[in-house]
């Protein structure tokens, strides 16, 4: 077994803490293949209704004459307030119960903890007073939401935007009450709100702004509006039918990944398009493996350890057998007879159901079976799994070292294997370093303890996602996804998205 380098990257422990994220540089693909597969959202935009908000403002602005930079203060006065109308009026719907989650989903809207004091304690909301407190961006959400209104047309994206071609005056005009309500109502009571439901975040799918934000989303002959439509074509082929629990991402998966008889089910654009997903999502389970190996790895310095420490309780229960034993020979068939990938992944993380945690050797397992779709995919998945990103332990590279290591025992190869991730991490650190005013900043958890390293807090583990919660909670507010009960079922305007 070869003997692990302790790495130098370190800050003192009387530093602030560091986060830590993604310590190994594995997570960048997955960035790239949601930005190519649903362009502009991101995990903080789950709300179809802001988007009209800001668009309406943007129009606002441009009938004020707002363009200079004095001007920036007054606008963000009134993002602000007008953010704190919408939001107050969505807590307290939400509050009643009902048809509010059906159609809005279970993500509180943007200062919700805020707000919902106000509303429960107070029974009033002091719009003034509530405006300076429930964000700490001067911008409140603008800023947030900036990418994906500049993707869909809406606005223009800048700190004072100007509205873009997708936003229609007139449909936009329902919100008007919202603007009136932020500049002219001092405090809003509980009746006030109750009276004004109609502007809630849930409301947007059969209003007027809702028309203007669908079209922008999926109207005109943009590339951003094609691949919007495909996506929301398979969301809704994968959701419909299915009952509510299971991870949205599962779903997609076992549509786009596993499904027989795809091809026959869609025309080629519509396939095309499920291929791509069918590698990014198989590249989820690949970067989800790396990221339980590395927490795993790291977990024993919790209380304080050496590297070498570290590495020998993370290979101690792996089996005695060769790299090629258990990471090649010993796995199941990846793909059926016709070809069509079978789920593995799924029996894996089955197992790992079972067992209650997963094992290294499942991990490993993981990362291997990434490694041998690289011989069974097909072109255009086979693109999207590999993706673009250089040096980031991709499927290729766990293949080079399954082939160089595997007549090696397992322990002594990942033995290695885990002294190489430390050595990773170090440069991962080192090129995120940064002064601060306490001196120069290395973003990790690790710290060294005289010879010694602790862990301080945990490293995420979690499977990663293409950010499908957050589409699933915009379509369904804009009504082309929708609950039964506790089945999905396609929405009112799926029509408008899948013709």
């Amino acid at each position: 077994m070869t003997a692990a380098l302790g790495p130098a990257w370190t800050v003192r422990p009387d530093t602030p803490d560091d986060t830590g994220r993604q310590p190994l540089a594995v997570e960048t693909v997955i960035g790239g293949h949601a930005a190519a597969l649903i362009p502009g959202v991101i995990t903080t935009t789950p709300h179809a209704r802001y988007l009209a908000l800001h668009a309406r403002l943007a129009i606002e602005a441009q009938r004020r004459g707002w363009t200079e930079a004095q001007d920036l203060r007054h606008f963000r006065g009134l993002v602000r307030r007008a953010e704190v109308v919408l939001g107050a009026v969505s807590v307290a719907h939400d509050g009643e119960g009902g048809e509010h989650r059906v159609r809005a989903g279970s993500i509180g809207v943007h200062g919700v903890n805020t707000l919902g004091r106000e509303v429960g304690r107070l029974g009033n909301v002091d719009v003034g007073q509530v405006a300076g407190a429930y964000s700490g961006v001067p911008g409140g959400y603008l800023p947030t939401y900036g990418g994906i209104e500049a993707v869909l047309g809406l606005t223009d994206g800048r700190p004072l935007p100007t509205p873009g071609p997708a936003a229609d005056i007139e449909q936009l005009s329902a919100l008007d009450e919202v603007l009136d309500l932020a500049e002219r109502a001092p405090t809003l009571s509980t009746a006030d709100l109750r009276a004004l439901r109609h502007l809630c975040v849930c409301g947007i799918g059969d209003a007027p702004d809702g028309q203007c934000v669908r079209r922008a989303y999926f109207g005109g002959g943009s590339g951003y509006a094609r691949t919007h439509r495909l996506s929301a074509s398979l969301l809704v082929g994968a959701l419909a039918g299915q009952q509510a629990g299971p991870s949205i991402d599962t779903f997609m998966d076992r549509w786009c990944c596993f499904r027989p008889g795809m091809r026959d089910l869609l025309d080629d654009e519509l396939y095309t398009h499920a291929l791509l997903w069918r590698g990014g999502l198989l590249r989820n389970w690949f970067v989800w493996a790396w990221r339980l190996i590395w927490a795993r790895l790291v977990s024993p310095l919790t209380n304080t350890g050496t590297l070498e420490e570290a590495i020998a309780a993370f290979v101690r229960d792996l089996p005695d057998a060769t790299v090629r034993q258990a990471l090649v020979d010993d796995l199941p068939l990846l793909v059926d007879a016709v070809g069509t990938p079978l789920p593995v992944e799924h029996d894996l993380y089955r197992e790992r159901l079972e067992a209650d945690r997963w094992s290294v050797l499942g991990m490993l397992r993981l990362l291997a079976v990434g490694a041998r779709r690289l011989d069974h995919l097909d072109p255009v998945s086979r693109d999207a799994f590999v993706g673009s990103v250089p040096d980031d332990l991709g499927p290729a590279y766990v293949a080079a070292w399954l082939a160089r290591d595997a007549d090696r025992r397992l322990a002594d190869a990942v033995s290695d294997l885990a002294a190489m991730l430390f050595q990773r991490a170090e440069s991962v650190s080192r090129q995120k370093m940064q002064w601060t005013r306490y001196g120069l900043r290395l973003p990790t958890r690790l710290r060294r303890v005289g010879d010694r390293w602790r862990l301080e807090g945990r490293e995420g583990s979690g499977a990663v996602s293409l950010r499908l919660p957050t589409f699933t909670s915009v379509m369904r507010q804009l009504g082309v996804l929708a609950r039964d009960g506790e089945t999905w079922a396609a929405g009112r305007y799926a029509a408008e998205v899948m013709s």
